[in-house]
């Protein structure tokens, strides 16, 4: 019974907490006397907070960019300022450094802040009661001096009204698809997999074709979480539909329509591949296409092969690997028969952030060479992992993802490079926000 008891005061706690960040996040904006209510309020506290300064924290001995600093030091201001009834709650949406060097330093924060409110009728996490005051998009730049090793005090505090400070270019998702040329799915034309049929349809869904192939052909290319086909091992338009295949035995092979499902041919690719994990297949021209395919992992290894095809995907042939890395691949693909990219997650070199681990071709895949991409120094260690990039003409455009464990602003905001010779070297060009988050 005490058990049960104990379990139930947990709930109730993770259901106050839980609530109590949403309304943190989503309150609405005040009418606009209660905005000025709480720009006084603001004012008032920053007075406070001033006072308090030069205010000196010991960090962490891992804490070393002036971002992770900065928090530190304001985290635990803030916490001070809670203690003292001062404000309720503070939530940080990003820190960018602005200038210095390791013993002083500027660096900017944009955060959310709830203040007390002292007439609310009742708790201010309940809807039914009046809504303490809440202030959004509080943007400050903190000078920050070291003193001891691990010693650092926030010497001065400006307010400013510049939300983007500190930062590059920043584009939309739809933004940056745009400038790319990246073209639209068509959205008519889909598949659907179930236990006893691959299906597709040219018309939304009105009607469906079976494609002649047994559904345990798909089983090295489906998607472990939910059972659909891994993305890229498909291709959808209505010039060509093509599947990859992997049958249990290992077998590898391409069926493909460029009809609109009329009719299908299955291609042999390779008979020998253990599951796949990574399969793309994708056409630069009528031609032209390749086929990359990786498996048979052991300990974060696995090998790999491009598979290229010039007759339309009558006939494949094995275009080599990667000699350089054995790394699990996670991009690649060719813009034309020569010009070509691969991704291999990101690289560890001791004492330094991650960096990407990432490759070009200019002779079909013969010989490949490394190719540094440089993340400019505030943001190493954030953005690890290159995509496929696109071209027009000699002109290309490259993402950088954060990779499975990337939190930085949410952990979907992208680095952008721009390149002016094919791809052998790369700039820094801006950020790409498919969330808007930092709109």
């Amino acid at each position: 019974m005490e058990i049960k008891q104990k379990r139930i005061l947990l709930v109730i706690i993770l259901i106050f907490m839980v609530s109590s960040f949403v309304l943190l996040l989503n309150t609405p904006a005040d009418e606009d006397e209660d905005n000025e209510h709480t720009i006084q309020e603001l004012d008032e506290t920053s007075e406070v907070i001033t006072e308090k300064l030069p205010y000196t924290v010991e960090v962490n001995e891992w804490d070393i960019r002036p971002e992770n600093i900065a928090y530190r030091v304001l985290f635990d201001l803030m916490k001070s300022l809670e203690s003292d009834g001062i404000i309720s709650n503070a939530a940080y949406i990003r820190f960018t450094r602005l200038q210095g060097d390791e013993n002083e330093f500027v660096v900017a924060v944009v955060m959310q802040v709830l203040l007390p409110d002292d007439d609310s009728s009742g708790p201010p996490w309940m809807p039914d009661y009046d809504v303490t005051p809440f202030l959004q998009d509080i943007v400050w730049i903190l000078t920050i001096e070291k003193g001891g090793d691990l010693t650092y005090s926030l010497t001065n505090i400006e307010k400013t009204d510049d939300r983007s400070i500190g930062l590059p270019l920043v584009q939309s998702m739809e933004e940056y698809l745009q400038e790319i040329g990246m073209e639209t799915p068509v959205e008519n034309i889909g598949y659907q997999l179930t236990e006893e049929a691959l299906q597709v349809t040219y018309n939304n869904g009105e009607s469906w074709l079976k494609v002649p192939v047994e559904t345990e052909a798909l089983y090295g290319l489906r998607d472990r979480f939910n059972s659909q086909l891994l993305m890229g091992s498909y291709i959808l338009s209505n010039e060509r539909t093509a599947f990859l295949l992997q049958n249990e035995e290992g077998a590898v092979h391409v069926i493909m329509s460029t009809d609109n499902g009329k009719t299908w041919e299955e291609t042999p690719v390779s008979s020998n591949w253990a599951s796949g994990r990574f399969g793309k297949i994708e056409f630069t021209t009528d031609q032209d296409g390749y086929l990359i395919f990786s498996g048979e992992r052991t300990m974060g290894f696995e090998a790999h092969f491009i598979y290229k095809t010039n007759d339309g995907g009558k006939s494949w042939y094995n275009a080599g690997f990667v000699e350089d890395t054995h790394q699990m691949v996670t991009d690649g693909g060719f813009i034309n028969d020569q010009l070509g990219f691969m991704s291999f997650g990101y690289t560890l070199n001791e004492d330094q952030a991650p960096t990407p681990h990432f490759y070009r071709t200019e002779n079909g895949g013969d010989s490949w060479e490394q190719i540094t991409i440089p993340i400019p120094e505030e943001y190493k260690g954030f953005f690890t992992v290159a995509e496929m990039p696109t071209f027009q003409g000699g002109d290309g455009t490259l993402v950088v993802n954060q990779g499975a464990e990337g939190d930085y602003l949410g952990g979907k905001v992208l680095a952008k490079f721009t390149s002016h010779d094919e791809g052998k070297t790369w700039s820094f060009a801006g950020l790409v926000d498919p969330n808007g988050v930092l709109e």
